[in-house]
């Protein structure tokens, strides 16, 4: 009986289009009666009965909606105020219908402001319903990006431009199995609509898993509840994603190695742990991302830092990562989105220990970069989206061990290749959006055709 009940509920999205189209057309005709008042008589038979017929589609709808919540998987909060609105747009037509047949008196301000409501619920209703349907970004999911900053939705992860970052950079998580479940698996699962009590909009979820337990399993990915249902026959009633793209083999080979490698948070695509050269070609294939480079860090001891340097970093909003269990280096990246001078004059009590450092889009000023020169164990170095120039980039020029140079989105121009010159190890720069000329570029690589600079294009 309870799937029969199901099967009913489901004619809901069919049924609900009704009401909703009577119920705009009698709007517009009572709209039209008020401004062509000779035709008023006509219109009005004509406005009952259509609102008649909202009233009872409106019914059938609701009815099939009620038993359509039977199947669960929906926002409580969402799925309540959807069928009290829905309620509410039944009564409020019925009220008009009873006007217009002339069973009801009101005057004409209560009356329109009845038809308003009706408008108003109904548009509000239909929009929850697609939330509940398809998640509440659903509608804007497309729009221009000026829209989507209007409605609050230019925030969030989403794939970044791979290309144009270092690989140890990427954090696996954030950076790229996010991106995948909001493109592949967030419609069914999302918070306002959670197919098997399953949310996958953020971490915390993705771990805790829904209904039938946990979907990730550490120890055999292969055996895990996701990666069994993406990869299932598609004529499979279980197939993940039912509808849409299935996931790549390469997004299903990245899901397994996050999984072997812990399915952390924080994981990123390092040296260390990337050991899976079939992986590192589909990297390199479909994210354009190049592991050639071998780490300093492997060949360089240093001591450990002490617990108060730590928490003297992590309080100016350094996040700091341990590059190896047998490494005492660190990577270092800014969480702020604007550094002082005090803040980064704290990184000089890590120098000895500090390779990566990311300081990207933080409003890097050359008036406060001193403390960089410093950092002489440097290796990788995320300048980008700063207004630095060229005397920033003369700084750098002791930095010896220094190999990726990422200055995206900076004023440095041609005057700064004397400088990089001076750098011995650099094997990868990242001159994109900034005041370099090509012709500049080419007589540069010229004299290091072992450099690889990316430039980019517009």
């Amino acid at each position: 009986m309870e799937d029969f009940s199901i099967f009913l509920g489901r004619f809901h999205p069919l049924i609900v289009h009704l009401p909703i189209g009577i119920l705009i057309m009698a709007f517009i005709l009572e709209f039209a009666s008020q401004k062509t008042k000779k035709f008023k008589n006509i219109l009005d038979p004509a406005i009952s009965i259509t609102l008649f017929w909202g009233c009872i589609t409106s019914i059938a709808a609701a009815s099939a909606g009620w038993l359509l919540s039977f199947q669960g998987g929906y926002d409580s909060e969402t799925l309540l105020w959807h069928k009290w609105l829905g309620v509410s747009v039944i009564v409020i037509s019925f009220i008009c219908w009873l006007v217009k047949s002339r069973k009801l008196q009101f005057k004409r301000l209560y009356t329109n402001a009845l038809f308003g409501l009706v408008i108003l619920f109904l548009l509000t209703t239909g929009h929850l319903g697609g939330n509940l349907t398809h998640g509440e970004e659903y509608l804007f999911l497309y729009s221009p990006q000026i829209i989507k900053k209007m409605v609050g939705m230019d925030k969030g992860p989403k794939f970044i431009n791979l290309e144009l970052s270092n690989p140890d950079s990427i954090k696996v998580y954030k950076d790229v199995i996010q991106p995948i479940l909001n493109s592949k698996c967030i419609e069914c699962h999302n918070k306002n609509k959670n197919n098997g009590g399953l949310i996958l909009t953020n971490y915390k979820d993705l771990i805790k898993g829904g209904e039938s337990g946990k979907i990730l399993d550490i120890e055999f990915p292969l055996k895990s509840l996701l990666l069994t249902r993406v990869t299932l026959p598609k004529k499979n009633v279980k197939f993940m994603p039912p509808n849409g793209l299935p996931l790549t083999f390469a997004e299903i080979k990245i899901f397994e190695w996050w999984m072997k490698t812990g399915a952390f948070e924080n994981s990123k695509f390092t040296f260390e742990n990337l050991n899976d050269q079939g992986l590192k070609h589909m990297l390199f294939r479909d994210y354009k991302l190049d592991f050639s480079l071998r780490p300093f860090y492997e060949k360089v001891q240093v001591d450990s830092l002490s617990a108060s340097i730590l928490n003297e970093l992590k309080n100016n909003q350094f996040n700091l990562e341990q590059m190896g269990e047998k490494s005492n280096m660190v990577s270092v990246d800014y969480e702020g989105n604007f550094i002082s001078k005090i803040e980064f004059d704290k990184l000089i009590m890590a120098k000895e220990q500090i390779t990566w450092l990311d300081l990207s889009n933080c409003n890097l000023t050359d008036s406060i970069s001193e403390v960089l020169p410093k950092l002489h164990n440097l290796t990788r170095l995320n300048l980008n989206s700063n207004p630095i120039s060229d005397s920033t980039i003369v700084r750098l020029s002791n930095l010896k061990n220094l190999e990726v140079l990422n200055l995206y989105g900076t004023k440095v121009t041609d005057n700064s290749f004397e400088s990089l010159k001076q750098l011995p190890a650099l094997k990868r720069l990242y001159l994109w959006k900034t005041h370099v000329t090509v012709g500049g570029v080419k007589e540069f690589n010229a004299e290091l055709p072992n450099l690889k600079i990316i430039i980019g294009s517009e």
